[in-house]
């Protein structure tokens, strides 16, 4: 049986995604092809099942077992055992588990054997160590060699510490606390630095400047639902260091925070910003830039719980319960008016509020969810996609007043391919998802087809992106393709990514400004861990740019005035500057905290499900959110 599984799928699966998870890109790369494997996590049924550092895992539970056997064997022994005997037990699965200092080999070819070896096991170790050290601060809390926090960073003894406790009579303990020492430890080898120079390498960030401590993080729990700060920086690590099964018990616990679903800056005013989520959160806080300081990251409160920031409330209690969702979202142009969607019960209604909190006006949904919201080029009408009796119903609210328009897209279901929308004028509409993609007009009574773009039975759109300067739409799709398409509907089909496109966004251009004749610059990202920058006047050339992170891309945001654009994967954002790609200018990395973690059970996978990333109208802080968390990064230009 071992050996069915040593000689499977499932072991080539893992190599290669602890090659990724390592960070060793390029060996990754050269694995899959040599593998013939184009997508692995996609290739495989079991590949869902499988979590991250899941080889660390399975190497670790073989040490448990391996450790168990030697105590068994060792208690086994007779009283008189004879001293070889015993020596014969002290002996692991990687050789002696007490480290023999290095003898000198006088035979040159075994002497240049040692010096290959040595670093690589010496860099292994220092790397495990630090690791240890960032993710936990101290030695004596530290979580099991994986994604872990299963069982708590103060659970039972972890599987390198095995050896140490039971054998700690035949040899001094390890300062490290680690079951096969380095006979070097004192030397920390630099991890490898990748760079950017193609599909297959990394993205350099040694010495990109850190923005973590530029960081605040805004409180999400109701005040009157608040627990108490911790008092002392103790009981804040502790309290940072509550486990995942912890975070996912709290999540239905009335003092558990909100899961944010939604954040969005206001599109004119750098101070102001909203966010929406589950148990009512619906909020426009005010941020003054001066508020991300040094203090804020210095309080204990900050990194635990958020600070708090004076905020306007969108929800009125006696019409909204507490256990509502508040969904989507969506400013006008303006910044005068926030447009926001509210589930409960399956009822769904949308509200309207002033950007100082005072509620405009609400419109009952027939059916729960909203899906989508989005407000016309001039802001007098909004859009929203919703379900209805098994289709899907788009709604246009003309404002002031009540006044709608629908139209009912048959037989579509919302729940396989949710549907996206853009305005392209102040009456018409692009609607696409799956292998939909109609043009929408608005007339006085109605909203009517008018017209059917061109579609293949295996297209499979997820989003839609309109730009008014060329008059190009750009769909993303499931299977990592981009589509360009014109007024007359002739299309151009890009090949972009391998996998799910996850982010699609036009390079904003100032009003005014003056760009290239030749030159209109669309990203993507990807599933693939890619962001790609291509220019859509020449299509049918290579992406301009090709620039890689470490896991899947959760969302892109160019600043307003389309001179930076940022990445962000479930742990990490890279700023660039658009035509500077070699090196990103800033990073902002998240630590470890509760609140990141996807409030689940444990038979589920542990994924995250929304990420919010958004820049201020200044483009100068930028807006990052998962789950419980929502971070304000202050970014200097």
């Amino acid at each position: 049986m071992i050996k069915e599984f040593l000689d499977s799928d499932r072991l080539n699966y893992l190599v290669w995604r602890y090659l990724l998870e390592s960070n060793y890109r390029e060996t990754a790369a050269k694995f899959q092809k040599e593998w013939h494997i184009q997508e692995p996590h996609r290739h495989f049924d079991f590949a869902r099942h499988i979590k991250s550092h899941a080889l660390v895992s399975v190497i670790n539970k073989g040490l448990c077992y391996h450790a168990l056997e030697r105590e068994y064997a060792q208690k086994s022994l007779p009283p008189d055992a004879t001293v070889s005997a015993t020596e014969a037990l002290q002996v692991g699965i990687f050789g002696p588990i007490v480290a023999q200092p290095p003898h000198k080999v006088e035979d040159d070819e075994e002497g240049s054997i040692a010096e290959v070896e040595n670093p690589r096991k010496r860099q292994l170790d220092s790397r495990l160590h630090r690791d240890q050290h960032q993710v936990n601060g101290s030695q004596a809390k530290r979580p099991r060699l994986s994604n872990g926090y299963e069982n708590g960073v103060d659970a039972a003894t972890t599987p390198m510490e095995i050896d140490h406790h039971h054998h700690h009579h035949h040899h001094a303990p390890d300062e490290n606390n680690q079951a096969y020492p380095s006979p070097q430890d004192g030397e920390q080898a630099p991890s490898p630095v990748p760079h950017t120079d193609g599909p297959e390498q990394g993205t350099q960030v040694d010495k990109v400047e850190e923005l973590a401590t530029e960081t605040t993080f805004l409180r999400l729990m109701p005040v009157d639902a608040r627990t108490s700060s911790p008092s002392s920086p103790a009981a804040a690590a502790a309290a940072a260091a509550t486990t995942t099964t912890t975070a996912v018990s709290a999540a239905h616990h009335e003092n558990a925070p909100p899961i944010l679903l939604r954040c969005e800056w206001n599109p004119k005013d750098p101070s102001s910003l909203a966010a929406s989520g589950t148990d009512a959160l619906a909020r426009i806080w005010t941020v003054p830039r001066a508020a991300t300081s040094a203090k804020d990251t210095d309080e204990i409160s900050d990194h635990v719980n958020g600070v708090d920031r004076p905020f306007h409330s969108l929800v009125d209690h006696g019409i909204t319960p507490r256990t509502a969702t508040m969904g989507q979202m969506a400013w006008n142009s303006a910044g005068t008016i926030i447009a926001m969607a509210s589930d409960h019960d399956g009822l769904a209604s949308i509200g309207m509020w002033s950007k100082d909190g005072d509620a405009l006006g609400r419109f009952d949904v027939p059916e729960a969810p909203v899906i989508k919201l989005c407000w016309n080029p001039s802001d007098t009408a909004l859009l929203s996609i919703t379900p209805h009796n098994g289709s899907a119903l788009v709604t246009v609210y003309r404002t002031p007043g009540a006044d709608t328009r629908s139209y009912v897209l048959a037989g579509h279901d919302l729940l396989q391919w949710p549907l996206d929308a853009a305005w392209t004028s102040d009456s018409d509409i692009l609607l696409c998802g799956g292998d939909v993609l109609v043009s929408l007009r608005c007339t006085e009574s109605s909203v009517v087809v008018e017209k059917k773009f061109e579609t293949r039975q295996d297209d499979s759109f997820l989003q839609v992106q309109f730009d008014a300067r060329t008059k190009l739409a750009a769909t993303a799709s499931a299977k990592g393709v981009i589509d360009l398409w014109d007024e007359t509907g002739q299309r151009q089909s890009i090949s972009a990514h391998s996998g799910t496109i996850t982010a699609l966004q036009w390079q904003p251009l100032p009003a005014g400004a003056q760009a290239a004749d030749d030159e209109r610059l669309l990203a993507s990202g990807g599933d693939d861990c890619a962001i790609l920058i291509w220019n859509a006047r020449k299509a049918d050339k290579k992406a301009r740019c090709f620039l890689t992170m470490d896991s899947p891309i959760v969302g892109l945001a160019f600043t307003p005035d389309g001179a930076f654009l940022a990445g962000a994967t479930a742990g990490r954002i890279l700023i660039w500057k658009v035509g500077e790609h070699s090196v990103p200018r800033a990073s902002w990395t998240r630590t470890p905290h509760p609140g990141w973690l996807s409030p689940r059970t444990n038979s589920e996978p542990e994924e995250e499900d929304e990420h919010c990333l958004g820049w201020d109208c200044d483009g100068q802080r930028l807006a990052y959110g998962a789950n419980s968390r929502l971070a304000v990064i202050n970014f200097r230009r």
